[in-house]
């Protein structure tokens, strides 16, 4: 439970950050095991999110379909997402790390001139990235991370409609993030006693990230992007830690491509308030989960959104 001796550990490793008119979605969340240099040079984590977006909001407020012009209705998005990632302390100053997602995904919905519903169902391994750490200083790590074109981009429903570029569970581009995180303690009084009494050394981060997409399937290319992350933990019994983040996102508008999409239905402003429990199983396994919880929500046009994101983890270091 005392964090004196810890560095702080961020692995760069979700799958595709997507927002658009259908509801394709991760959660942007940091997930950050807090790890031993000394003792844990590997880290193997999996987690799980869940995203059930089947809420119209325009703008700032709910929506409906008569709020935009669009070839069909959005319904629901279900997206489910499995990723595993496997990181390296190289150094005590460099991290490497690798991260697969699976992306299972359901969409619904209605074309417009025809009445029909339609529907998807599907899950097949999404886009892989690789992430690089390095720490300039004391507290300041500087990181880059490359996604390429792995995942899979032509699933279609039962009648062999291949579903929009913009739920597919790869984009078919190769985008580029870098970024910066400040990482310290701060010592406060805790319920906990140990080795310094009740003082503990409370981890806290504060992460900026810019996203640079490139161009994929039939020439999408989804807004760039930029994402401010702060976050911390407080122990409230022996092995269970209380977590908190606020996750920022600003997206801006896609180019479509020669896709039928409207460029005008995407991209947005988004806040997130993300409490979390933490459960430690030894010096070597956690189990963690994280809810997510809008603040603010500000779209292009009409989208799909959620009411909450859920992302749970299981974590083992070596």
């Amino acid at each position: 439970m005392k964090r004196a001796s810890l560095s702080l550990l961020l692995l760069l490793a979700l799958p595709a950050r997507l927002f658009a008119s259908c509801g394709s979605s991760s959660c942007p969340i940091e997930l950050r095991p807090f790890t031993d240099v000394d003792r844990s040079r590997f880290v193997f984590d999996l987690s799980f999110q869940y995203i059930d977006q089947n809420r119209l909001r325009f703008g700032t407020g709910p929506g409906t379909f008569s709020d935009a012009e669009s070839d069909h209705d959005e319904l629901q998005t279900i997206n489910r997402i499995t990723t595993a990632q496997f990181g390296w302390l190289a150094t005590p100053r460099l991290q490497l790390a690798a991260t697969l997602p699976f992306v299972s995904r359901s969409h619904r919905h209605i074309e417009v001139e025809s009445s029909e519903l339609e529907t998807w169902s599907f899950g097949a391994l999404g886009d892989a990235s690789l992430q690089a750490q390095f720490r300039t200083l004391p507290h300041l790590w500087l990181s880059g991370s490359v996604k390429f074109p792995t995942g899979e981009t032509g699933e279609a429903d039962s009648a062999g409609e291949v579903a929009e570029v913009t739920i597919q569970p790869g984009s078919g581009s190769t985008d580029f993030t870098i970024g910066a995180t400040y990482q310290s303690t701060v010592v406060r009084d805790t319920t906990l006693a140990g080795e310094m009494g009740h003082a503990t050394a409370l981890p806290y981060f504060v992460s900026l990230s810019a996203r640079r997409n490139g161009r994929g399937t039939s020439d999408y290319r989804r807004g760039d992007e930029l994402q401010l992350n702060a976050g911390t933990e407080y122990p409230i019994a022996p092995h269970v830690d209380l977590l908190a983040q606020v996750n920022a996102r600003q997206r801006a508008k896609d180019d479509v491509g020669s896709t039928d999409e409207h460029p005008d239905l995407t991209g947005g402003t988004w806040l997130y308030l993300s409490p979390g429990l933490r459960f430690v199983a030894g010096r070597a396994t956690s189990v963690y989960s994280y809810i997510q919880l809008p603040l603010y929500q500000h779209v292009n046009g009409l989208q799909l959104v959620a009411r909450r994101n859920y992302l749970i983890g299981i974590q083992q270091r070596f």
